[in-house]
């Protein structure tokens, strides 16, 4: 059997970053908080860096860890429905170059 070894990153033993998975997500359904699932606590601690949708209900953010610096992309989503909305959000952890594409793009105005 092959030796896999695990590349150690700075956020592994960040207080913030370390509980959170390379991927989270969440969905909120109107009517059925049974079954509502949340970002874990940690999300809230991360800082938005920039906000590519200042306009309109969607959000879609480039966030920064403040204290290992590892970047993270945000996202909203919600599907109207006649009962009510379905919310969903999505949390991505970024490679340096992912996170230089979006410090690269231009924020609306």
């Amino acid at each position: 059997m092959p030796d896999i070894t695990r590349v150690e990153r700075p956020s592994d033993q960040c207080g913030v970053c370390s509980s959170l998975a390379e991927h989270e997500s969440a969905v909120q359904k109107i009517g059925r908080p049974d079954h509502d699932t949340y970002l874990p606590a940690a999300s809230h601690d991360l800082i938005v860096v920039k906000d590519f949708e200042l306009h309109g209900s969607r959000r879609l953010q480039l966030r920064r860890c403040p204290q290992c610096g590892a970047y993270y992309r945000y996202q909203t989503d919600y599907t109207f429905l006649v009962n009510g909305t379905e919310d969903e959000e999505y949390l991505t952890r970024l490679t340096e170059e992912q996170a230089a594409e979006y410090l690269n793009r231009p924020a609306p105005a």
